[in-house]
């Protein structure tokens, strides 16, 4: 890959790699005046066992309808022991598909890089998704960022995003909320928490050089007020800033890594 990134979020774990810029292979990605980005979710491998360990009968097709990876027999695997694709795990209780995460990312990437300055060519972004507890969109979001950045990409902005639960009511939740008016918001939620009832899970994606500038978004659950949008983009505009601290931090030692490393 062109650049990549690691990270985490509580229990959450993304990767991420980006492949380009690159010609595309399809031609409905060509533009004559500009790139375009490519979002796809990477599936993992997991272990599975057969009914009967060791037999030899024919493979069963895999998810995606082609012949199954063939059976381990020998080193580490068992006999009989084949390797199956894992779903991607996507946020609980939140309802989303797939191809509406990527479409989520590819819009929040878009609105960040100089696409102007990549024509005719597509950007691929490949998400990872090791582990999944709350705020896994926001995190690939993040994570995608960070690994534009590792890629060398012009950029004419940071996105950064971040998650809130919003109840219409106070709480008291020490650590993980800030009441404003009433509403009562948590940051960067535990998949238990964003899979509750009777709240809104809301994703905002914000300009970390213009705060107010709201790149996109994306709300699920419970009907959210305008009280509670306004305060979810307020904690989003405080997260931002200290996210981007991060981001500046954590690029600044991997050059300076690489650095040491170059003239050691």
């Amino acid at each position: 890959s062109d650049g990549s990134a690691s990270l985490r979020c509580g229990n959450t774990h993304i990767l991420v790699a980006v492949h380009g810029p690159t010609a595309p292979r399809m031609s409905r990605w060509e533009k004559y005046d500009r790139g375009a980005v490519s979002v796809a979710f990477s599936r993992g491998l997991m272990a599975h066992h057969s009914s009967s360990a060791g037999a030899s009968s024919s493979p069963a097709p895999s998810d995606g309808g082609g012949p199954s990876p063939p059976a381990t027999s020998g080193g580490d695997g068992a006999p009989g022991e084949r390797m199956k694709p894992l779903p991607v795990p996507l946020p609980p209780g939140l309802g989303a598909s797939e191809r509406e995460l990527e479409h989520f990312l590819r819009d929040a990437l878009s609105s960040c890089i100089m696409l102007e300055r990549y024509p005719r060519c597509v950007i691929q972004v490949v998400v990872q998704i090791v582990q999944a507890d709350g705020g896994v969109l926001g995190t690939a979001v993040n994570c995608a960022v960070m690994a534009l950045m590792d890629a060398g990409l012009a950029m004419r902005g940071l996105p950064v995003a971040s998650t809130c639960v919003v109840f219409g009511g106070a709480g008291e939740k020490s650590g993980q909320e800030r009441v404003g008016g009433g509403v009562t918001v948590w940051l960067d939620p535990t998949a238990e928490e964003e899979s509750g009832e009777g709240h809104s899970t809301v994703v905002l994606v914000t300009d970390a050089s213009e705060q107010s500038l709201i790149l996109n978004s994306m709300t699920f659950g419970s009907p959210l007020s305008l009280e509670g949008l306004t305060c979810s983009i307020d904690v989003s505009n405080q997260m931002a800033v200290a996210m981007l601290k991060f981001m500046r931090l954590a690029v600044e030692q991997k050059v300076t890594k690489e650095l040491q490393t170059l003239w050691s």
